[in-house]
């Protein structure tokens, strides 16, 4: 009795495990992986034997994702008999924590008859898992940066580069030599008028008020000359090389004369305005063309020699008269 009781359930385990497979008419199918635990975002590969009626179509039925699971790609169905198969897809899960692939569906169609008969694969236990943190380590990258080699073209580039940066600071040298020469013969071959600076300085404006050249709309013009003249009066006066230096080495030299903040003020106001005008194309109003005259006449006013038996030398060192 007890035999017969073993017997019978083994049939109904046999026909419960035939139901859970889904079999049907011959159809089953078994799913597997190759492990059940695999880290966040890893590819899963799930394969699927399947056994069918001799002649049968099968198909499986997939959508993009299932269970919690995405679903990437899928194989075709390969033939490894007549009656069986296999396939494969490839699953990601992005949760940690323990996860159940559900069953999968396959349908199958058998030549000669109309039903479309289906299958499920048996349902998968795994654990999704992250990457364990040592907390004791300093936070750092996964991997040390990815070095890319430079290519010829980089290379080259680079060394244009550098070969170009060092050209143009021997240009700029040769020019400072170049100007300091420059300087330096303009004041050994400087030779004293045979009249007092403020003369000739005070002559060649009345010559600049009547060409009326601010008048005719020739402004750039009025004030290259106007600053020309200035600048050749310091020359003269001063013995400055006025005319080959900039307006702040200009300024720099009269403040080394110990010139009045004031005069100084009004040869700044001078310098830069007729830099504005003549570099960046600057339109005074009309009052800055009448003053600039004004400011010119009382600057050489204020600073000529009164007193002059003989010509004197203008690099005379006399203290600077701004109070005439």
């Amino acid at each position: 009795m007890v035999r017969s009781r073993s017997v019978i359930a083994l049939l109904l385990l046999a026909a419960l495990g035939a139901q859970a497979s889904g079999g049907q008419g011959g159809l089953s199918a078994h799913a597997s992986v190759d492990s059940t635990s695999y880290l966040v975002g890893d590819w899963i590969t799930v394969k699927v034997d399947l056994h069918y009626p001799k002649g049968a179509t099968v198909r499986g039925v997939l959508a993009d994702s299932v269970g919690g699971f995405l679903i990437l790609s899928g194989a075709p169905l390969v033939a490894t008999s007549e009656t069986t198969g296999t396939t494969s897809f490839v699953i990601a899960k992005y949760d940690s924590g323990d996860a159940t692939f559900p069953p999968v569906d396959f349908a199958a169609t058998i030549p000669g008859d109309t039903a479309l008969r289906t299958v499920s694969t048996n349902p998968i236990a795994l654990t999704v898992r992250t990457v364990a943190v040592d907390t004791s380590l300093d936070i750092r990258d996964l991997k040390p940066p990815l070095a890319i080699p430079m290519s010829l073209a980089e290379i080259l580039m680079w060394v244009g580069g550098v070969l170009l940066a060092l050209a143009l600071m021997y240009g700029a040298y040769r020019y400072w030599k170049a100007r300091k020469a420059r300087k330096a013969l303009a004041q050994d071959a400087y030779t004293a008028p045979a009249r007092p600076a403020h003369v000739i300085a005070l002559e060649q404006l009345a010559l600049l008020k009547e060409k009326r050249l601010w008048q005719q709309g020739r402004i750039k013009e009025y004030y290259s000359e106007a600053t020309e003249i200035f600048r050749r009066y310091l020359e003269n006066r001063y013995s400055m090389a006025a005319m080959e230096e900039t307006t702040d080495e200009i300024l720099s030299g009269l403040r080394k004369l110990r010139f009045p903040e004031a005069m100084l003020d009004a040869a700044e106001r001078i310098l830069q305005r007729a830099d504005l005008v003549k570099f960046a194309k600057f339109e005074p109003a009309l009052v800055d063309h009448e003053e600039l005259l004004r400011v010119i006449y009382d600057f050489v006013d204020r600073t000529k020699i009164v007193h002059m038996s003989a010509p004197v030398h203008p690099g005379a060192k006399e203290p600077v008269d701004a109070g005439a």
